[in-house]
């Protein structure tokens, strides 16, 4: 989707996209369409399809004008729009006052029929979500529209519209969707305005995408956007079966595709949540014909991209990934096609687009990509190139390799690849049981089906934690030794634990060091149930690269446990042999100047979330020193009221990229600080906690941009209308403020200046005054911490105005669309 608020500045251009560097995969380079102009003219598209003459059809919306990507439109057209050879044949334009619209969704019937999905949502509602409403609308070859049906869906499923759940038949078209208040999914077929047919089955799925079978339907989406779910269906929607994948944390479903043996092969998200963040990897999964999972993968752990779309691909599925990148630098766009029978890769390709991917189309042996360019910036541009799939990879298809053996009684963790082995099973096909625990409300279920050939290799990481079994053909519970298959015996005999290893957070003593004065030694530690195991340790950039492997070397090289520097998936990495809790010590200084995220990952448990991230930004120019300065030499509070007063730096020579602050309060009056930074991040982070003696904020911003020398980002602001407001009484107290470190556009760091100490007075009432600037403010310049907020300084200073732009820079929610025609 595109964000609401997006503006175009002069008329829309494709942008020509070259082959990128790559990790895990090779490198395809992408042709661009037309290097000067877009073939879609003034619009976005959000679906696109090819129809049977070769022309291009394509939903979307106009390009606004005049109007901030960050900021509401009160009005969005949506459009449908055929192109052939290049150009515009004909547009239709959908509209309704005071409302949004967007066509997400296209389907071409074999005789040039166009049918498109149009949401309706109105911008002035006062209900949560907002009122919304979708049709599915007809077109002729030539554009003309004749009929409309208005669905009974929900405003869930409108809003999270993924631009695949509309496919044209013999008879017209089939659609899906959410029906309102979680009363299940429906599954129709149209034909000149009216229903041919219409089922309903009973889940709280959103469904992403509507297949054709040879007998019927594939329909497949996500449970409350953690469970995937696959229901598969007879010509006139007759169940054949429907299915939620209980999975062990978020698994989204984005797309599905059906296999010969009546089974599904369903690919999208897994979101993971250790130490700080959450990372996300693409997932793919393959049910039997009863939606029984057969085989469920993860990859390209290191690559923090998405998948976008899903198309078929010989015999298995083909990805479109995409990485985090919102900004106007090329972002890395992958092809990832996955094998049916066992996961394996058949192809991991990269490719540069220049913006991000909105919608893309199958055109014989080509991807044809398109999307905006830049679309965090105010001119924005819709892009579209063609992007080669390649017959074959530079992959390891090799499958998986064993990390460890099963014993029964004994844990194994989430992520981990797990050996079993029985010599007398061959062609078997073993099950493996999850049982329920004390608070478990369901029966015995079976997760996987394991074909044997004398061994086999299971993946862990999509399990959820629990207690396991696994039985032979027989329905037997297997003792099982090191991998090795013993004896059947009783359930409690076989039974075997899943685990994940859990970081929470890596915790660090610092996180400025200013190595230009000497400083160089910083602590990392978390905590690990977890004995005798292997750590990685990665340090990368604010652009994502990894530092080299002389670096980690010296930054690691007098940890205890420290084995030595090797490369995993293309990126440098220090392997740790640890045995529970970790603490090491060690050298900043050895990386070069610039903001890095430090990440520690279980070896063998990373795909499953056992990693956690710490920030270290390292300083070597002592010279390039900011000054802080207030618009307020204190702060004046009334008791329930707040007070604001703007944050500014000088002496900003490359911008600001990223920066993040802190403010303490002890003592009373109980007065409660809070932080916003604006500078046009497209991260943003902030936090608060504290009590009666102490209270603490900070707030961090990431990805963003500011000009140059005198520039205010942010305010800091003074609360006293929460945490027992009624004890509180007026009086005098101070607030530390402190920027704890400051990069700049190419993420090199600034010295950052040294705390300041805020008065802050507490009174009944402010007088009208209050709140307006002083004649004199608070300025602080030279000197640097680590960030600590341990010392202050104050002197007198005028105010300062800002040269730059500070709007907030936090996500903007996504429009959806309305109709009304042209």
């Amino acid at each position: 989707m595109v964000p609401a608020g997006a503006t175009a500045a002069g008329p829309s251009s494709a942008s020509t996209a070259g082959a990128g560097p790559a990790t895990d995969a090779e490198s395809v380079q992408s042709r661009p369409v037309d290097a000067q102009h877009s073939p879609f003219e003034d619009m976005v598209p959000l679906a696109v399809e090819e129809g049977p003459d070769g022309d291009t059809i394509a939903g979307g919306i106009e390009l606004p004008e005049n109007d901030s990507a960050r900021a509401g439109l009160q009005q969005m057209n949506g459009t449908l729009t055929r192109v052939a050879d290049e150009s515009v044949s004909w547009k239709r334009t959908f509209s309704t006052s005071n409302a949004t619209t967007q066509v997400t969704d296209v389907a071409v019937g074999p005789n040039g029929d166009v049918y498109a999905l149009v949401s309706t949502r109105d911008t002035q509602a006062d209900t949560d979500p907002p009122e919304t409403t979708v049709e599915v609308v007809h077109a002729t070859s030539d554009g003309d529209v004749t009929w409309r049906y208005e669905l009974n869906a929900s405003a869930r499923s409108a809003l999270g519209a993924s631009g695949d759940t509309l496919r044209a038949t013999d008879q017209g078209v089939a659609v899906t969707h959410a029906l309102p208040d979680d009363d299940g999914v429906r599954l129709a077929e149209l034909s000149g305005g009216d229903p041919i047919w219409n089922e309903t089955y009973e889940t709280d799925a959103s469904p992403t995408t509507l297949r054709t079978t040879d007998d019927g339907y594939l329909v497949a989406g996500s449970v409350r956007f953690s469970n995937p779910w696959v229901l598969r269906t007879g010509q006139s929607g007759q169940v054949e079966f429907n299915r939620t994948v209980r999975g062990a944390v978020d698994q989204r479903v984005v797309g599905a595709v059906p296999t010969d043996d009546g089974g599904v092969i369903l690919a999208g998200s897994q979101s993971n949540f250790g130490g700080r963040a959450a990372s996300t990897n693409t997932w793919v999964s393959r049910l039997d014909d009863d939606g029984v999972t057969r085989w469920s993968r993860l990859y390209g752990t290191a690559n923090e991209t998405r998948v976008q779309q899903v198309f078929t691909h010989r015999s298995g599925i083909l990805l479109l990934e995409q990485g985090r990148n919102l900004r106007g630098d090329n972002s890395t766009t992958r092809l990832r096609a996955v094998d049916d029978d066992d996961g394996h890769q058949v192809l991991a390709a990269d490719t540069t687009f220049d913006g991000y991917t909105t919608a893309a189309t199958r055109m014989d042996g080509d991807l044809r990509l398109v999307g905006v360019g830049d679309p965090l910036s105010q001119n924005l541009t819709a892009v579209t190139s063609t992007v080669p799939v390649p017959s074959s990879g530079s992959v390891d298809q090799s499958g998986l390799e064993a990390d460890t053996g099963i014993t029964t009684n004994e844990t194994v963790y989430r992520g981990q690849n797990l050996r079993i082995a029985d010599r007398s099973a061959r062609g078997d096909t073993y099950e493996l049981v999850r049982l329920p625990g004390e608070r478990d409300d369901f029966e015995p279920r079976t997760v996987r089906r394991i074909e044997f050939d004398g061994e086999a290799v299971l993946e862990s990481a999509t399990l959820p934690d629990g207690e396991y079994v696994l039985r032979n053909d027989e329905g037997e519970p297997l003792v099982l030794d090191n991998g090795r298959v013993a004896d059947a015996g009783t359930q409690s005999e076989a039974a075997f634990r899943v685990e994940s290893q859990e970081f929470f957070r890596l915790d660090t003593n610092r996180t400025f060091v200013d190595a230009a004065a000497g400083e160089d030694r910083v602590s990392l530690s978390l905590r690990s149930e977890r004995t005798d195991y292997t750590l990685l340790a990665t340090a990368t950039d604010v652009d994502g690269e990894s530092v080299s492997a002389d670096e980690l070397r010296n930054a690691f090289g007098s940890v205890d446990g420290f084995d030595g520097v090797e490369t995993v998936n293309g990126q440098p990495v220090a392997r740790l042999e640890v045995d529970g809790d970790v603490s090491v010590n060690v050298s900043a200084a050895a990386f070069d100047a610039g903001l890095y995220d430090v990440t520690l990952s279980g070896a063998d448990t990373r795909e499953a979330g056992a990693s956690a991230s710490g920030r270290l930004v390292v300083a070597r120019d002592a010279n390039r020193t900011l000054g802080l300065s207030l618009n307020e030499s204190s702060l004046t509070v009334p008791l329930g009221g707040t007070d604001r007063v703007n944050l500014t730096l000088s002496g900003v020579d490359n911008g600001i990229s990223a920066l993040s602050a802190s403010a303490n309060r002890t003592g009373e009056p109980a007065v409660w600080p809070d932080l916003d930074l604006e500078i046009n991040a497209t991260r943003l982070s902030a936090g608060a906690g504290g009590g009666d003696r102490r209270a603490r904020a900070s707030a961090t911003a990431l990805q963003g941009s500011t000009g140059n020398g005198t520039v205010t980002v942010g305010t800091l602001g003074v609360d006293t209308n929460r945490h027992r407001a009624a004890d509180l009484s007026t009086g005098n107290n101070t607030i530390t403020l402190s920027i704890d470190w400051v990069v700049d556009e190419d993420g090199i760091p600034y010295a950052v200046p040294n705390s300041t100490t805020v008065p802050v007075e507490v009174v009944e009432q402010t007088n009208e005054t209050s709140g307006e600037p002083s004649e004199g403010g608070v300025g602080v310049n030279g000197g640097s911490d680590d960030g600590e907020g341990s010392s202050s300084s104050e002197e007198s200073g005028s105010d300062s105005e800002a040269s730059a732009d500070g709007s907030a820079g936090d996500d903007t929610n996504e429009d959806v669309a309305a109709p009304t025609d042209e």
